[in-house]
């Protein structure tokens, strides 16, 4: 499954850039399983030639997106929390995390669906997870280290499941159609999560 790089300038770099945007659509309208390569060219306005000089299929152009979209996310894990101001860390990835779910959900919807089908997505879906979880988990760790505590369960437990809750809420809201307002989701989320670093660390951060 091999496709090229999201980055870069050029006409060939436009002409990648169109067929991503022509998936997307494709995506949005028929779903991962109904999507074929023919609707992808029709909507880009090229050949299938010009294609498959980018892209082996559709499940290269989808890679690409989810590179793009994994990128952005891992950004938000990295920036630093801040004993200062935990809830504004907070309140920065997780509202992060939910507006880009929100701008970028047909990517994680369509993910979802091929990882239903193709092993190479589920295993991309865990890894990349993987990733986000080691980061949110690190922050953990200190936390519970900077306290002196050694009872509870472990960092990565705990990251694991506060991962879980966001992204099961996002997929609810932006897939599902849940209706919620984003301040107010972003405020439920912060104070679950402030509770159990307070829990675990004794941070007043809710």
């Amino acid at each position: 499954m091999t496709g090229v790089a999201a980055g870069g300038g050029g006409r060939g770099a436009r002409t990648a850039a169109r067929l991503r945007h022509a998936a997307r659509e494709a995506f949005t309208d028929l779903g991962w399983q109904a999507t074929r390569v023919e609707d992808i060219v029709k909507r880009a306005g090229v050949s299938h030639g010009t294609f498959y000089t980018y892209y082996d299929n559709k499940a290269a152009v989808l890679a690409d997106l989810v590179a793009a979209s994994q990128r952005e996310l891992l950004v938000l894990a990295d920036a630093p929390w801040g004993s200062s101001d935990v809830r504004g860390a907070l309140e920065r990835i997780i509202g992060g995390f939910l507006d880009h779910y929100a701008e970028d959900g047909i990517v994680m919807r369509t993910w979802l669906q091929a990882a239903r089908e193709e092993r190479s997505f589920s295993e991309l879906y865990v890894q990349a997870r993987a990733l986000f979880v080691h980061r949110v988990a690190e922050h953990v760790s200190a936390a519970v280290a900077a306290s002196g505590r050694a009872d509870g369960p472990s960092a990565q437990t705990v990251a694991s499941a506060l991962v879980a809750m966001v992204e099961h809420f996002a997929y609810c809201w932006v897939v599902l159609g849940e209706q919620h307002q984003r301040d107010d989701a972003v405020n439920a989320l912060v104070l679950v999560w402030g509770s159990t670093l307070n829990e675990l660390a004794g941070f007043a951060v809710v």
